[in-house]
């Protein structure tokens, strides 16, 4: 099965998204400037988002929010069904700390679980204690095949902060919570965003092929490429 994986879209809808069979999104999608406006960022998805959504090559579409979006927090099945499903017409599926499995063409399923739950650093989305972490990431299930996080794991300087204007050696500021959980849980693939300049390359991680996908650099500008597997 072919897929594309990428993230941290704020708003940018690129229309060069190779045909494959699935896409997965691993958060921040609504545009920045109407990241704290919940009406406005609705009206966003039902409408530019599901329209993207709908034209991709691709059979389904999986993804995760991430912490600009704050519109998917607290947020039941009848507001996915809502804003997101029937928008989509079916084609995307949004996880929320769960899985869903994937029937591909061939006949063969993948578990695939989503988590937009990120180490606390500020005042936004989905931000829990490690206490909180270690809860929600327990639901990862033993058996996943792929897993999409919107936070960067401290593993393989996916969460590495280049320096900048305000620190002058590189930090990793990746998510040791969740790093302790893809060795634990041993999925056969994770994918992240969240940190724009973290390591792009896929690399092993124990058992695991991991990598940031962020499409974003931290100027908030397209510099990367979406990533594609054939797995």
């Amino acid at each position: 099965m072919k897929i594309c994986v990428l993230s941290d879209l704020h708003g940018f809808l690129i229309d060069y998204i190779q045909p494959c069979e699935l896409v997965l999104i691993c958060g921040d999608i609504v545009p920045l400037r109407i990241q704290r406006n919940k009406p406005q960022s609705e009206k966003w998805l039902k409408t530019e988002f599901a329209n993207w959504i709908k034209s991709l090559p691709c059979e389904k579409v999986i993804f995760v929010a991430g912490n600009h979006d704050f519109v998917f927090e607290n947020r039941d099945s009848l507001w996915v069904n809502s804003i997101i499903t029937y928008p989509t017409e079916g084609k995307a599926i949004y996880l929320d700390n769960y899985h869903c499995d994937y029937l591909d063409s061939e006949g063969k399923v993948y578990r695939i679980y989503g988590t937009p739950a990120c180490h606390i650093f500020g005042n936004w989305a989905f931000m829990y204690s490690d206490e909180k972490l270690q809860e929600l990431y327990s639901s990862i299930p033993g058996n996943c095949d792929i897993l999409i996080s919107h936070d960067a794991p401290k593993l393989n300087d996916c969460g590495l902060v280049p320096p900048n204007m305000w620190h002058s050696d590189p930090v990793d500021a990746g998510n040791s919570v969740l790093a302790s959980a893809i060795l634990d849980k041993k999925p056969k693939y994770a994918f992240c965003g969240h940190i724009h300049e973290g390591n792009h390359r896929l690399t092993e991680a124990g058992e695991s092929k991991i990598a940031n996908v962020s499409i974003l650099d931290d100027t908030y500008s397209i510099n990367y490429e979406p990533l594609y597997l054939d797995i």
